[in-house]
């Protein structure tokens, strides 16, 4: 199997999810901040779809780190104000109809950015002689010899 559908197939899920969150978040009165919706499309989105693109063109030696780096930061920034961060969007702070719907496309979204960059991680992994050896070399067992 090509390697590129194996990485497209959970940045499509991720895609619905984020659209799922985007419906999640209109069913609720939870208003972003400022730069919120810019983070989110431009780190989550448009970063995640770049890599893509790369990784489509078989530049497999930036597609890969672009999308786990992006994915991840877009996860901790989620998981940050949407969760941690006291702010209007907080999913704690929301209430009514569709809380929990929100709840659960925020959850969903860090679930799909998450399993998108283990994704990216094999990638990485497979394709990147260099990140291959020095995750050998951090996983591997310490010789010692006395």
């Amino acid at each position: 199997m090509d390697q590129r559908l194996i990485v497209t197939t959970p940045f499509l899920i991720y895609l619905v999810l984020c659209g799922l969150f985007g419906i999640g978040l209109s069913t609720v009165d939870a208003p972003l901040t400022q730069g919120q919706p810019a983070f989110i499309a431009i780190v989550g989105l448009l970063g995640p779809l770049g890599a893509i693109g790369l990784i489509w063109a078989r530049n497999y030696a930036y597609g890969a780190p672009v999308l786990v780096s992006t994915l991840l930061t877009n996860a901790w920034f989620v998981v940050y104000f949407f969760f941690i961060h006291d702010n209007p969007a907080n999913v704690f702070a929301v209430s009514g109809d569709g809380s929990t719907a929100y709840l659960t496309a925020t959850l969903g979204m860090i679930a799909g950015s998450l399993l998108t960059a283990g994704v990216g991680c094999w990638l990485w992994y497979h394709e990147s002689p260099g990140f291959r050896s020095a995750i050998d070399r951090l996983l591997a067992p310490t010789d010692t010899k006395n």
